[in-house]
């Protein structure tokens, strides 16, 4: 309900109104910023990548002939190159003991919008399988590149990591606009109405991002006016130097490719670090150390994993594969949600509005309480009432944590009672009172203080999955063999013709 009254807000205001009070997102001092452009009509065929880590230090890669097998390696290779580099930075200092030690550091690339992590997906598959001998022989780096993008691209997708993150998607999660979420991916747009330009007004600035002339688009297709008038002639004058074999025409040729494509991106190039110095401003939230620790270990994993020469990821997950995949993200959103309502009063007011979350008075406390356990042991069990008049939606028998109250503070609903437009909720506390009968001053809630209480996502043990040679024959397909020529170019054909002048 608050989202979208933030949302009905901006609009009526025509000012990017704020829907959290922290950043939820690690940023990173040092990260790796990464504008890809693909060329439109053909599938995974890189046209060109602006990469660096800082504003004023950029590499404009550009392949001149995007259907040319030869250079879209030979891009991909420069490419995987500077991001090899910037990964092995993060691999320097490795902390804890040699069963559970991991890097102090983890990489964090950043792409305009989610457009942006599609291209880096397709450019791992193109690269990871590829053969470093042979008739199709690439470098090196190229598989190894495109292993790590593939990862990253699958870190992606589990709420609460920063190691690859559209800058569109970390906006949106701290302001609110007055247009729609598909509008929100268009960067020029979003930065429209969150920062201006100066002496523009947000209906002016959203003028401009709507002009492909004045704001290109922020990838991974360029606009099809450039395509159709700057870039299309300028590829067929590539071909034609290179035809010709003339060196001096072929530079002119490439050197006005690069000259165009530049024109293109460095405008989006800027608009996102003025997006990053905009999202340093904001806060951090305490539990993003936390969520960036596991972004280490899980990066020290897959880093152990490639050290010992690892298989590249599959080509499809198996069913079980799937399955396993699908539980683990479902599991970090859960985590994730609760943790930013935990953190963050205008996320938990969120949730306080559809009833996954109440708030309100304590108007009766029993501290001495005790339960007797069935080994005859008795323990502190305080009951405690709670007036709200948020709609509360939770069961009872609800497992709850309190960011009024110490981290280690559970507690569990045990009734509901409606007291005229009020709900009496009464929890008994669980956990977080220390080890005596009597509980330490300020663990329990007492009469007339203010305390929230929000679901506990809690712990709990990762569901049984059947073995793979026990995978029922419902779910058996014909992809779901192991990858036996993973090293083998999905379409010969196209390889060939790639060489073709």
């Amino acid at each position: 309900m608050l989202s979208a009254l933030a949302q009905v807000e901006a609009m009526e205001t025509m000012t990017a109104v704020r829907r959290t009070e922290f950043r939820h997102r690690r940023l990173s001092g040092r990260p790796l910023v990464i504008i890809p452009l693909m060329m439109a009509g053909e599938a995974g065929a890189p046209l060109a990548a602006m990469v660096g880590t800082a504003k004023r230090d950029m590499t404009l890669l550009v392949v001149p002939q995007p259907r040319n097998r030869d250079q879209r390696f030979a891009f991909a290779a420069d490419l995987g190159r500077i991001v090899m580099g910037y990964i092995d930075s993060c691999r320097q200092d490795r902390r804890g003991n040699s069963d559970r030690s991991h890097y102090s550091d983890a990489p964090q690339i950043l792409v305009p919008n989610h457009g942006g992590v599609k291209a880096l997906a397709d450019l791992g598959r193109m690269c990871r399988f590829r053969s470093t001998s042979g008739p199709y022989a690439v470098p090196d780096v190229v598989p190894e590149f495109g292993m790590w993008l593939t990862f990253l691209v699958d870190t992606a997708e589990q709420a609460g990591t920063s190691l690859l993150l559209p800058v569109t998607l970390m906006l949106t999660e701290h302001w609110a606009t007055g247009q729609s979420t598909l509008e929100d991916q268009n960067l020029a747009s979003l930065m429209a109405w969150i920062a201006p330009p100066p002496g523009l007004s947000v209906e002016q600035a959203m003028v401009d991002a709507e002009n492909p002339d004045v704001c290109p688009p922020a990838g991974p297709a360029t606009s099809p006016e450039f395509d159709n008038r700057d870039l299309a002639p300028a590829i067929s004058r590539f071909d034609t130097a290179h035809a010709l074999g003339d060196p001096h025409a072929l530079a002119a040729a490439q050197s006005e490719l690069s000259d165009l494509i530049a024109e293109q991106v460095k405008p989006t190039w800027r608009m996102t670090w003025e997006a990053i110095s905009l999202l340093r401003s904001v806060p951090e939230a305490p539990q993003t150390a936390t969520r960036f620790r596991s972004d280490c270990v899980s990066f020290t994993k897959y880093s152990d994993y490639r050290d010992s020469g690892g298989l590249p990821q599959r080509k499809r997950d198996t069913a079980i594969g799937a399955a396993q995949r699908l539980s683990r993200l479902e599991r970090a959103l859960v985590e994730f949600e609760s943790a930013m309502a935990f953190d963050d009063r205008f996320v938990r007011a969120d949730r306080r509005s559809s009833g996954e979350a109440f708030a309100g008075t304590v108007v009766e406390s029993e501290p001495g309480r005790l339960f007797t356990t069935p080994k005859n042991t008795q323990v502190p069990r305080p009951h405690v009432i709670v007036r709200t008049d948020d709609p509360v939606r939770l069961a009872v028998g609800t497992k709850l944590i309190s960011p009024s109250m110490p981290a280690s503070h559970k507690a569990v609903i045990v009734s509901l009672l409606r007291d005229g437009d009020s709900t009496l909720v009464t929890v008994e506390v669980t956990r977080g009172m220390g080890r005596a009968r009597v509980p330490k001053p300020g663990t329990v809630p007492m009469p007339d203080q203010d305390i929230a209480y929000l679901p506990d996502p809690g712990w709990r043990p990762r569901p049984e999955f059947p073995a793979s040679e026990h995978t029922p024959w419902t779910h058996i397909a014909g992809h779901d063999e192991p990858d036996t020529d993973s090293a083998v170019p999905e379409d010969a054909a196209a390889e060939e013709w790639g060489h073709e002048d």
